[in-house]
């Protein structure tokens, strides 16, 4: 006999990413800003302005509870970039802070069937208006961090 397959969402997914590719690659972090740089060049930032050169299937999302609580600051608010289905290549991953600052930021995946997943901390200093970036890889297999931290100009 022979497996039958569900329509819906479940086909497109299946067509579009393979049963063994990352499904999703999430990063995220406290008090500072957040780019992800895919290998076509194309982006996607926690301050927004990405336009026409956005990474499809992308989302950024900034949370600061009590920010304008008397008291409040920037380094209490946690920052994420999410990507769906991301193609298999060098994700150059930027942070950025008025602030000098020390973070460890997250990053998080799992297989479009979600029977592989994984996660990692990369430990990043960032210098005051300053810029930190390391790469990671995405592959089939899943997702690694390709290169230590290092200061940045972009």
């Amino acid at each position: 006999t022979r497996p039958k397959y569900r329509d819906g969402p479940t086909v497109s997914r299946r067509a579009a990413t393979g049963p063994d590719s990352v499904g999703f690659l999430s990063v995220a972090g406290e008090g500072v800003e957040l780019e992800v740089v895919a290998p076509g060049g194309s982006r996607v930032s926690t301050t927004g302005g990405e336009g026409q050169g956005k990474i499809a299937r992308s989302e950024s999302s900034v949370d600061c509870p009590g920010f304008a609580a008397p008291g409040g600051n920037a380094s209490s608010c946690t920052v994420s970039i999410n990507l769906d289905t991301p193609p298999p290549g060098d994700y150059t991953v930027v942070a950025r802070s008025t602030d000098r600052r020390a973070v460890v930021l997250n990053v998080g995946w799992a297989s479009a069937t979600q029977a592989r997943k994984g996660a990692f901390d990369v430990r990043v200093q960032v210098a005051a208006r300053g810029a930190t970036s390391f790469v990671i890889i995405v592959t089939r297999e899943g997702v690694s961090q390709r290169s230590e931290p290092r200061p940045s100009a972009r």
